[in-house]
């Protein structure tokens, strides 16, 4: 392999003005906005309050927190990304690497454990280094970050029409597009996406990048759509392959799930040969992580705490997180004069104020028994159990946490409590069709919180139970509610004692489309029954 680049010892800052040429077509796309020569767009747009966002009246006169807490660093955060210089600049001269020769699959797998800053590397270091310092000999790029999520080609459709038309909610070409999504050409290789981006304006000039983020929900919650996922994976193979350079892939995913990649051989042979393994953070990375941030507004951490801090924190897969998480509450209770010592010595040190605040959060509630009943249904709803029995955080539409019988108004104050500024514990967004998300806002949470795991401890087999049932249901209304999809004999007796059971455990009951589909196949057994009955 070619030596990579050196790189200097200066924190790392690529927050990027927008050039004029840029500007335009930032103009031009709804919804978009600009890094250097790249326009970016999302498929999740994050709802709840911004870092930073504080209250302004407090007794210290010091300036807004400059710390993520739990919320991946997006591209707008580039300025406070401090400590991944050399990681940003080998994933550049990777990335640009791809782009030398034709021939070359233009896909980038970023992976790593779960904390070690992947998503964030890729966002607010990669991203924007790519802004700065464009293709060769390209002026301009356009970048589509997505979560595959259950249905990753119709967010890829929506994402590509968007940028086809310039509209926010592209609802007719995004179903245009998701058709040609799954076609094949003679060849049976699913060529949607090459042929769709060499259609787009200026195409040849700027060139698409996909930015696929937790890629691991292909092989969790995607698998409730196994073909799609399947279509979605040969898509971006495809049009990576292309010799006309068009389309280029960044991938980030959890190192844990590297074995699932075998589902898909020639993907999994990019992961071995072009793939990056982000290390765990470095003691010296870790200072300037702490420091630089505090120094840009204005504020220098005692040496005493920035070493306990690095102290417990080096050489920790989910240092990443819990670091930003404890340095947020630390800025916060520095607002009303509280000492970072102190700070520290409250929350438990960096392992332990995650856990606490969860904690703390959930017990606030111990008066309203009915708030706490909502808040462990919800969390547990939250959760994916993968085949390997490990815990992933999932993402649901908030519409559907609702379950028959329960009050809207009190579920979505559960959520805005623990979605609240400060609070950071689940994150609400929208995706492109305007539907309101939840997801917990890190699965260090899962790993951290003793309440949590105990909850899914004794709830395991019932979740798995639940989510088979839900999942036949989400099937039958894909396909219109057709009668082959209902349940009947063995598995219509399972899920009617699986009712029976949970009738006095509202956390694991199904949800409304699950209950209709329970009635519906009972209706058609007894159908079937009377009709016997008669022919008898």
């Amino acid at each position: 392999m070619t030596n990579s680049p050196n790189s200097d010892s200066t924190p790392h800052q690529s927050h990027i003005e927008a050039g004029s040429s840029s500007g335009v077509m930032a103009d031009t796309i709804s919804g978009s906005f600009v890094i250097g020569s790249l326009t970016i767009i999302h498929s999740n747009t994050t709802s709840s309050a911004k870092p930073g966002e504080t209250p302004q009246n407090l007794t210290n006169n010091i300036g807004a927190n400059p710390y993520q807490g739990l919320r991946a660093f997006q591209e707008r955060d580039s300025d406070r990304f401090f400590g991944r210089d050399a990681l940003i600049k080998e994933l550049w001269w990777r990335f640009q690497n791809l782009q030398v020769d034709p021939k070359t699959v233009r896909i980038l797998p970023i992976y790593g454990a779960s904390g070690s800053g992947k998503s964030s590397l890729a966002l607010a270091g990669l991203i924007p280094e790519i802004g700065k310092q464009p293709f060769p000999g390209r002026n301009q790029g356009r970048v589509a970050v997505l979560n595959p999520s259950t249905h990753p080609l119709k967010a890829l459709a929506i994402m590509l029409a968007k940028f086809a038309t310039g509209d926010s909610v592209p609802a007719q070409k995004a179903l245009e597009f998701e058709d040609i999504l799954w076609s094949l050409d003679k060849q049976e290789n699913f060529h949607g996406l090459h042929h769709i981006a060499c259609t787009l304006p200026e195409i040849a000039n700027s060139p698409l990048i996909i930015l696929v983020d937790q890629f691991e929900e292909i092989y969790t919650v995607g698998q409730e759509n196994r073909a799609e996922c399947d279509a979605f994976v040969e898509n971006l193979l495809c049009a990576a392959s292309d010799h006309s350079q068009y389309v280029s892939v960044i991938i980030t995913m959890r190192s844990d799930f590297l074995g699932k990649t075998q589902q898909h051989p020639r993907l999994n042979k990019l992961f071995s040969s072009q793939g990056y393994l982000v290390p765990i953070i470095q003691v010296e990375e870790l200072q300037l992580a702490i420091t630089e941030p505090a120094k840009m507004a204005g504020y220098e951490f005692d040496q005493v705490t920035v070493n306990r801090l690095i102290r417990e924190s080096k050489g920790k897969e989910s240092a990443l997180p819990l670091l930003q998480f404890v340095l947020y509450e630390i800025w916060e209770q520095r607002r009303e004069g509280a000492e970072p010592a102190e700070t520290l010595d409250n929350l438990g040190g960096v392992g332990g104020a995650l856990a606490k605040k969860a904690k703390e959060t959930y017990d606030s509630l111990k008066e309203q028994k009915d708030k706490q009943k909502i808040a462990r249904q919800i969390f547990l709803e939250l959760i994916q159990i993968n085949d390997n029995n490990e815990y992933t955080r999932r993402r649901v539409p908030i519409a559907k946490l609702t379950k028959p019988g329960q009050d809207t108004k009190l579920i979505r104050s559960v959520i805005s409590y623990f979605a609240k500024t400060g609070e950071w514990i689940l994150i609400t967004s929208s995706n492109d069709q305007q539907v309101e998300i939840i997801e917990i806002a890190h699965e260090v949470l899962i790993n951290e919180w003793q309440d949590l795991k105990t909850w899914l401890g004794n709830q395991r087999e019932n979740l798995i139970k639940k989510r088979k049932i839900e999942q036949a249901a989400e099937e039958w209304q894909q396909a219109k509610n057709s009668n082959d999809y209902l349940f009947e004999k063995r598995r219509l007796r399972d899920a009617q004692e699986f009712i029976q059971d949970q009738k006095d455990n509202s956390e694991i009951s199904l949800s409304s489309l699950a209950t209709s589909f329970i009635k519906i196949s009972q209706k058609k057994d007894r159908q079937k029954l009377f009709k016997s009955g008669l022919i008898f």
